[in-house]
This record gives structure tokens, sequence and C-alpha cells, in this order.
């Protein structure tokens, strides 16, 4: 198909890979930023469900993931450059405004396109993660510290093993264990092996494994694999976080007014009841306040953290009544 597995190559020069299928009948086209450790395949479900409903659905791989070029440098993930990367693809296939979707990672990454570029969205979706302000510290120990007194655990222990030197070496030598923890099979094993400090670490250095979540089949897992295992790929991934940790986005952020931060268009904030990290009584802290034109809320009751593999048929209901809201 002419439709899947298309490359493009941006003004800078780094080449993306993405899956595109054009709207019908005028209608809307969904933009899905996937996050981490993923790549466009975690939308497939979606990918399919809202194209065979008529409506334009464009699923690139990020930077440093998948079949996109793989970036070193961590100057490369200036999220105010990847940003107008994602303008250029939809500048390449002629698409003049989205529907924004985004999970985990992706919604940080979202996060920053709305605000570098609000004219190209007409509504959008924040999934396992919600908005977090670009210029607004990002207090990491902060929320360690506060969730750790307030729920009994840290959510986010893992984020100092990405930033680490040998977080690269380490997951590479036991990648296998690695998709265990990120796809695990029971939502409270993030708790003592993905928030905690040192948790991650602990967990693959020991090899620890799990089944598989019923959402997945070894194929996935296959491919998974496969994909993470070509040249730097980790170490794109690593980079985001690395980003966000080591000052790169500050230049570009800090001037940034609340203004300039506000959302101006309708927004969706779905996400998983039992997710231990990207918990869902947390989404919409960060949505509510620059949510100028409304913010809806859905709870998947039991759903962890990949909603959009584990509740199919849900996610995708929830995204076409989104789409068919009046937003005037």
């Amino acid at each position: 198909m002419d439709n899947v597995d298309k490359r493009f190559t941006t003004s800078d020069g780094d080449t993306y890979a993405y899956d595109y299928i054009p709207a019908k009948d005028n209608k809307e086209t969904f933009l899905f930023i996937h996050g981490c450790p993923s790549s466009r395949y975690d939308w497939l479900y979606q990918f399919e469900d809202l194209s065979e409903a008529g409506y334009g659905v464009i699923t690139p791989d990020c930077l440093g993931y998948g079949d996109s070029d793989k970036c070193t440098d961590l100057e490369a993930y200036n999220l105010k450059r990847l940003s107008g990367h994602f303008i250029e693809l939809l500048d390449h296939e002629k698409i003049s405004k989205v529907i924004g979707v985004s999970h985990d990672w992706g919604s940080m990454v979202m996060s920053r396109v709305v605000v570098w570029h609000p004219e190209r969205f007409s509504k959008l979706v924040f999934m396992s993660a919600g908005y977090t302000a670009p210029g607004v510290f990002f207090d990491i120990d902060g929320l360690n510290v506060w969730s750790q007194k307030e729920l009994g655990y840290m959510q986010l222990g893992y984020w100092y093993f990405f930033n680490s030197y040998d977080a690269e070496r380490v997951i590479l030598d036991h990648l296998e264990s690695f998709f265990h923890l990120a796809y695990a099979d029971d939502n409270a094993l993030w708790i003592t092996g993905l928030a905690a400090i040192n948790g991650t670490r602990e967990w693959l250095t020991s090899d620890k494994t799990c089944p598989l979540p019923p959402f997945l089949t070894e194929r996935d897992k296959t491919r998974w694999l496969e994909i993470n295992r070509r040249k730097d790929t980790i170490k794109g991934l690593l980079n985001y976080y690395r980003s966000l940790m080591r000052g790169i986005q500050a230049e570009d952020e800090d001037p940034l007014t609340d203004e300039q931060r506000t959302l101006k268009v309708p927004v969706l904030g779905i996400c998983g009841g039992g997710d231990m990290v990207t918990r869902a009584d947390q989404i919409g802290r960060g949505i509510t306040p620059y949510a100028s034109k409304g913010y809806k809320e859905v709870v998947l009751e039991g759903a962890g953290h990949w909603i959009m593999l584990e509740r199919r048929a849900e996610v995708t209901n929830v995204l076409l009544e989104f789409v068919r809201e009046d937003s005037s």
C-alpha cells in the first residue's frame, strides 16, 4: 500500500517514517504521536478503525524511534525543532489542521507542537499523560517527594536511571527484561520495578520478566525487540528524557507567557484507572489551568498504561465521539 511505510525528510535533514491514509468526504485528520518505548505500531488499531470510518490518520515514528532517523546528539532533541518537523510533515501531505492525539512521552512532545504551532490543531487528546506547559518548571524531585509521602511510592524514579551515563548499555544488555517491564502484565509491578529509585536498574540487572499482557502477542514482542536492538534506538528514547533534565528546552521555553501556553481548542483526556505511574487522578491537573475551550476526561476503569492497545474499542469510540462534538 502506498499509504503505509512512507518516508519524509525534513528541511534540516532528518528522515521520518510514517503511515498515512487521507480523509474521505472532508472529514478531519488525526495526528498520532506515540510515547516511550514505543513506535507508530502502538496506534495500529486506531489507524485501522478511524480510517475505516473515513477519517484521515497520520502516524509517524518520532525521531529516534522505529524506522525514523536515530540522532545521537542531545541537541537534536530540542522540542521546538522537532515541533517544526511535524508541521513540515503535515505540509508535505497538504494537511492544514489536525486533531492531535498523544500518549505517554508523546504528550510532552505534543504539548510543544501545539504551543509553537497552535493554528494547526482543531482539538487535542492526551492519553495516559496530560499537557505539560512548556516553560513551567517540571519538578521531578518535587513530584517524587510528594508521591512518596501521599501515595507511598515514588512515581518517576526511572527518570534518574534514564539520565545516568550507563543507562543505554544496561538496557541493551537486558533488552528483553526492559520490554517486560515496559509492558508488564500487572500494573502494580511498575511501583517497585519502574517508579522506585533504582527499581528499573534492579529489575534489568536481575533479568526479571513477567507474562505477556493479554493485549500483546509473541509476534508483538519479537517486533519490538527487533526495532529496539537497532543502533542508537535506545539512546534516542533516552535523549528525550535527558533533554528535559539537562535543560536543552529551557532557552526556547522559558520566555513563553501563560497566554502562549493556553490551549485554545477543546481538550480530551483518556487514561487508565489502573495506571500506577501516569495516574488517572493526575492527568487533568496540568490541563485544566490552560484549557480555555473546555476539558473532558474519560477514565477507563481497570485499564493500565497502554489503553489504546488494551481497550481498542473503548478508545476508538471515545475518539469518534469527541471528533463529532461541536467545538464552536
